[in-house]
Formats: C-alpha cells, structure tokens, sequence
C-alpha cells in the first residue's frame, strides 16, 4: 500500500464503493461511520477501515514487545540451554546479545537447531548458528517497516532508541494485528489487559496504552512524554518503580499498585479519586 494519505483515501473509496468526492481523512472516517450506521458494513469492518488511517502514522515504539518482555540469550550459553528456552517459550527466533541486551549481535531459528534435539552435548558455538539481526529505530513508522519487511522477506526486527541500545522487538504479526485485530502469535501474553472488577472500578495491565484508560473513563488525553502505557505515565509521574499497595492520584484517577517489581510495573487498581463528581456531570 502506498504510504501517502491521498493513496490511503483513493484505496478505501474504492474498497467501500464511495464515489462522492472526499476532501480528508475526517470526511472519509464520517462516510465510514455513515456505512456502518447504514448497514454497508459492519463494526468490525469499520474498525479496520479506520485503523488503516491510524497505520501510516503509527510508530513501532507504540506496537513493539518492550525490552524489558524480550526473551533473549547471552552469546556463550550453550545450544541445549537455547533448545531449553525454545521449548518452554515456544518462541521461533531469540534474540542473541553479547555482555548486555544493549548489544544484540544475532538472531538464531529454533528450526535451525532441530538437528541438536535429543543429542549429546556438541561443541558449536551459537556464534555458528545465528543469523544477521535487522535494526529499525523505534520511531519508524510501521507502514515503512511492513514494507520493508516484505522487500526482504523478514519477519522479526530489533528497535533501537536514539542511543543504538535495544528498545524492544517489533514481528510482522505486530504489524499486520494493527490493520486486522489480534492475531494470536508466538509473542503475545495471555493476560486480559482491563478487567473491570465492578462499574467504574478496574485492573489493568501497566502495559495497556493509554487510550483505552482514556476511553473507558472519557477523558481527555494525558500528555504523553515518551510514553504510550499506563505503566510509563506512573514512571514519568514517580520518577521511580512504586512498591504494591502504594497509591498514586493522578486526577481525576486514583491509582493502586496491585504488581510490580524492582524494574517494572505490571497491574494497577484505578478508579475515580471522586465518584461523586462524575454522577453530579451526568
């Protein structure tokens, strides 16, 4: 797909059949709704329809697996301990560092270590076994990557931030969920991200991005600073990793550390820090 606006536009008045002329992206996602109200088209359809928009200005910091969820493996460990973390993550390529995870120097493929399985013990080096890893810095934009990942035939890449140190890691099934919904792939958490525990109460996952915080309690946007999740506005507020049962307001939220540790956040109670007020607005 071409990655201009104009293009975008002219592919989707064809695929929905709009023949009126249209002056933005805000006049096409009106005749999107407009289908959907309509019955031209269904919500799940309208989604994806909208989500194109949302593609071509996407970056891969907003869609990778942070570093800090990355399984990855020391370049000196032993082929049967890669067999090992294959196996109990189900994960089809691992990323290979040198010292620190700042330095990834390889990617190995679980295929290419099949004719290890079962065997004894043998002297090869994981150096022998890796491939070339691809690095994208984190604010390219997801459209570019996709091509690119097509051009090259690639299916995994390393994010780097404006430092050359890893920021994550970034699959063309990332990609593609962001266009079509979830695709269940090797990477993904099982965990329900929000669970609403009772009307207006919820836990979620710190990785969630803001906007679905922002959703579910129709708020404005909080200003972002680098960060796209609800465990980097905590930080950013903070300035450090809080403990379980720390509370934090950050109005009109008051929000309850459920799970964390000493790098990561990773759920979080939130609720209205005044109820009161949201039931005086309606």
């Amino acid at each position: 797909m071409d990655s201009t606006p104009e293009h975008r536009r002219s592919w989707l008045q064809r695929l929905l059949g709009i023949t009126q002329h249209v002056t933005s992206e805000e006049h096409l996602q009106e005749l999107i709704h407009a289908s959907e109200e309509g019955g031209i088209i269904n919500a799940e359809e309208g989604e994806m329809f909208s989500s194109i928009f949302e593609f071509g200005e996407t970056i891969v910091r907003e869609v990778m697996i942070p570093r800090t969820e990355m399984r990855s493996c020391p370049v000196d460990a032993s082929v049967e301990t890669l067999i090992d973390m294959v196996l109990h993550y189900g994960h089809s390529r691992i990323p290979v560092y040198e010292q620190t995870i700042d330095h990834i120097v390889g990617l190995v493929y679980a295929k290419d270590l099949l004719k290890f399985w079962g065997k004894p013990e043998q002297a090869v080096s994981l150096r022998d076994l890796m491939r070339k890893p691809y690095f994208v810095p984190e604010t390219k934009r997801i459209e570019e990557l996709l091509q690119e990942f097509r051009g090259q035939r690639m299916h995994i890449a390393i994010a780097i931030d404006e430092y050359g140190g890893t920021s994550g890691l970034i699959t063309l099934e990332d990609l593609i969920e962001e266009i079509i919904g979830d695709i269940k792939d090797e990477y993904d958490v099982d965990d329900n991200l929000l669970v609403e525990e009772e009307p207006g109460v919820i836990v979620m996952d710190a990785r969630t991005g803001l906007d679905e915080l922002e959703d579910y309690y129709d708020l404005p946007e909080f200003e972002r600073d680098q960060f796209d999740s609800v465990g980097g506005l905590l930080l950013h507020r903070l300035g450090y990793v809080p403990k379980p049962g720390e509370e934090v307001v950050i109005e009109p939220l008051k929000m309850v550390i459920l799970q964390s540790d000493e790098r990561m956040i990773q759920r979080v109670r939130i609720f209205l820090e005044n109820p009161e007020d949201e039931q005086r607005d309606e």
